[in-house]
């Protein structure tokens, strides 16, 4: 037990030296949507996609892709659950990254969505251009250093952004604790209205 705690301690202290956000004096609203500056992101239904147009809302961000049969999937059925859990009043969106955006087209992205049985009025699947991806991936630190370059090693960590645009939790995506979201992600929104 002491172990495990041990490793959960760690793990958060490494999970937020990884997460890069802007600096402290950055107005709150531009610190996690400022990585995705100048990117040209599409959701699920080609329409564009602004992390700005979402602040009001508790965000749980998450990177995958549609080709996968490892850890995405498994992610995705968690994350499934954890909407259908999630009181409907609840102001939490979940947004799905694609690290392929070769093969992750929207229209990929929307059978996908739907073949999981993805809530797509609580849940944005994205993708965006292979240089913004490449960025991003360097901005998050979403791949290994030493990655081939295809998507399959990419971080399954799930970022958590308050309804201001400021990062406050990294939780595991491999798998996630649904029960921990299911309680945490309400309270979160809570807080953002109240």
């Amino acid at each position: 037990m002491r172990r495990r705690r041990l490793l959960s301690v760690a793990g958060a202290l490494a999970a937020q030296a990884l997460c890069p956000v802007a600096d402290a004096a950055a107005p709150a609203t531009e610190r996690f949507a400022r990585n995705f500056d100048g990117m040209r992101l599409r959701d699920q239904d080609d329409r564009p996609f602004d992390f700005e147009r979402l602040l009001g809302q508790v965000l749980l961000v998450g990177f995958v892709y549609t080709g996968c049969s490892t850890v995405c999937p498994v992610q995705t059925r968690a994350l499934v659950e954890v909407l259908a859990r999630l009181p409907r009043q609840a102001r939490v969106r979940l947004v799905s990254l694609s690290v392929d955006p070769r093969g992750d087209t929207p229209a990929v992205l929307r059978a996908h969505a739907r073949q999981v049985g993805a809530d797509l009025s609580r849940w944005s699947f994205v993708t965006g251009r292979i240089e913004d991806i490449d960025r991003l991936g360097e901005r998050l630190r979403l791949f290994r250093p030493d990655r081939a370059a295809t998507p399959a090693d990419h971080a399954s960590g799930l970022w958590c952004i308050d309804a201001e645009g400021r990062l406050v939790q990294r939780y595991a995506g491999n798998p996630p604790d649904v029960a921990r979201l299911v309680r945490e992600l309400p309270v979160l929104a809570g807080r953002a209205q109240g």
